[in-house]
């Protein structure tokens, strides 16, 4: 099954973007970038065009309708530094040139055959994909990190690993019909009562988060870790609402923030991820 929500691919969309526009990461970016899980690819064929980068990027995508979708996606626009192939991003990686890798790896956690979605399932603790991409080494990994998914071990493992956190974007999102899926929801519940699951009763936070390997480089990892704290203290994840003809609802629509890295300090000041940065409409 490939997985496709407008409001979070636009937002890996801008984090790839930003990537790809941040001068002192073109030194490594030079040698082309990895990507897991492309999908549809629309958002990094979105990111590169506004960019106008010409960093060449290599996606794998398990899924073969949606790596043929993605074929057909990148042919209709000028791109020459995009390819996606039928394959698995792991099997790749060991004798890939490449030293950056992106994506937005699945991280709905669900015990093992709980989960209505498995493709979309990230483990137990919904962080197992995004721990073993880091476990791969590379020297940059920009990656989407969920507040339900136990973002400060993903914190932490990235540490323990020789990463630090340089740069990332946070944006809030509501709960999908994925997130309510009994299985998930459930593990949730479990995964909030052990403090590594942040969230409010509609909605969490997602982050696009830039780890390098270097020792030299100033690690934000404990500002991003109380942002991401902040997404909220609910205990279960609340029912959808009625809407008024039937349809159900998650939070009420209106514009939220995205707090990006070089905001920490006010974000950290404020409290709460949704007080600083430029108010963007958000919704799943």
């Amino acid at each position: 099954m490939s997985f496709y929500d407008k409001v979070e691919s636009t937002f890996y969309g801008w984090c790839v973007e930003r990537l790809l526009t941040t001068a002192e990461h073109g030194g490594c970016l030079a040698g082309g970038i990895l990507e897991i899980g492309s999908g549809t690819a629309v958002p990094v064929v979105r990111a590169l065009l506004r960019s106008g980068s010409d960093t060449r990027v290599h996606g794998f995508e398990r899924d073969p309708g949606a790596a043929a979708t993605a074929r057909r996606a990148i042919g209709l626009t000028p791109l020459r530094n995009y390819v996606v192939d039928e394959g698995d991003f792991f099997t790749a990686v060991p004798t890939a040139a490449q030293r950056c890798v992106i994506g937005n790896p699945p991280y709905l956690p669900a015990e093992p055959g709980t989960s209505c979605a498995p493709d979309l399932w990230g483990g137990p603790r919904g962080a197992e994909v995004t721990q073993d991409v880091l476990d791969c080494g590379l020297d940059l990994a920009m990656l989407i990190v969920s507040s339900i998914a136990d973002p400060l071990g993903v914190l932490r493992f990235a540490r323990d690993r020789g990463y630090s956190v340089t740069d990332w974007m946070v944006t809030p999102i509501r709960f999908g019909r994925f997130c309510r899926d009994a299985g998930v929801r459930a593990r949730i519940g479990d995964l909030a009562g052990r403090e590594q699951a942040f969230f409010a009763p509609h909605s969490y936070l997602i982050a696009g988060v830039t780890f390098v390997r270097d020792a030299g480089a100033r690690d934000q990892s404990a500002v991003l870790g109380d942002v991401l704290r902040a997404a909220g203290r609910a205990s279960e994840v609340a029912d959808p609402q009625p809407r008024a003809g039937g349809a159900v609802v998650g939070a009420p629509a209106g514009t939220e923030r995205v707090v990006a890295g070089a905001q920490a300090g006010a974000a950290k000041r404020a409290g709460t991820a949704a007080r600083a940065g430029t108010a963007q409409p958000v919704g799943r």
